[in-house]
């Protein structure tokens, strides 16, 4: 598929129309983490995780008023920048960790499920900080690393433990900040379940998000890349992966739940997102499609009786 479908386009003049705004930043909560990760033991690691979260503390923005933190996806690329996660030409482990939490904090939102979650990641694999570490190596290392460390990982869970219990849905939000922050790698955004119900219903094309599929990844970038030049920045600049990317999550979510900043209530399609990411988790545990399948086709039930969100 060439051209991109045709409901991106409304979406494109709509996000023109608004002044090309950027993902809002949300509010997160430090203490959540905090409690959960003070208790997670990583073997022969030099470091705390609660000193990464401090980090993160740290280097997000604190409103006058009092209220919580903000994160946005500016300060987490921040956190995956070669210039940070590099010292003395090696990859500093307590770095790479901290921009995994920062991605993740921003991957989960404010559900209050990501803290646990991240955990397991990091305790499931007895060696998931050096695998964490090689990922960042290899997503930066190369124009295409952020495909060489997606089929890595996919390789590596074969037969071993490679860090288990983190699936390409929130993988690749690891992945994504790790590529758009080097200047080597170029951008693979963000393949999960929102981009695969959106690519299902509108471009014909079902991706795989519950496990690691070397073709799946390829197929989703190549797809970006075939649509990028339809559209251009405010600058006049042609369009990234990542751009391409925010159209799709734009459409699939609402404008008004991307581009505002004050507080909304979930669409139906936010909630089904949320019930997905479970669901994959499930589903990539015990290696089977089936539980995918059934909430695909709670979701095609629901649009077919008209009673999405608007």
């Amino acid at each position: 598929m060439t051209t991109p479908p045709d409901v991106l386009r409304p979406t494109y003049e709509r996000w023109k129309k608004a002044g090309y705004p950027t993902q809002p930043s949300f509010a997160w909560r430090p203490e959540s983490w905090r409690k959960r990760l003070q208790s997670t033991d990583i073997p022969k690691a030099e470091f705390t995780l609660t000193d990464c979260i401090q980090t993160i503390v740290e280097r997000t923005a604190q409103p006058e008023d009092g209220s919580r933190p903000r994160i946005d996806r500016k300060l987490v690329t921040t956190l995956h920048s070669p210039e940070t996660l590099v010292v003395n030409g090696a990859y500093v482990e307590q770095a790479v960790v901290t921009a995994f939490l920062a991605s993740m904090i921003w991957g989960y939102g404010a559900t209050g499920y990501g803290p646990y979650r991240t955990a397991r990641v990091l305790t499931s694999d007895p060696c998931a900080i050096a695998h964490l570490t090689e990922t960042a190596e290899r997503a930066q290392a190369t124009a295409d690393g952020g495909i060489d460390a997606f089929d890595h990982i996919a390789e590596s869970r074969k037969n071993t433990q490679y860090l288990k219990y983190l699936g390409p849905a929130f993988g690749t939000k690891f992945l994504y900040f790790l590529t758009a922050a080097s200047s080597t790698a170029r951008t693979t955004p963000v393949m999960d379940a929102v981009v695969r119900r959106w690519f299902r219903t509108h471009a014909g094309i079902d991706l795989v998000t519950w496990r690691w599929e070397k073709d799946q990844y390829r197929t989703y970038l190549e797809a970006l890349d075939a649509w990028k030049g339809e559209f251009t920045r405010k600058d006049g600049t042609p369009f990234e992966r990542d751009d391409v990317e925010l159209l799709i999550f734009s459409h699939s979510r609402g404008d008004d739940e991307v581009w505002d900043s004050a507080p909304v209530t979930l669409s139906t399609d936010a909630l089904l997102d949320l019930l997905q990411s479970d669901i994959d988790q499930i589903a990539d545990r015990i290696d089977s499609p089936h539980g995918p399948a059934l909430l695909q086709q709670l979701a095609d039930w629901v649009a077919r009786s008209g009673a999405t969100d608007s």
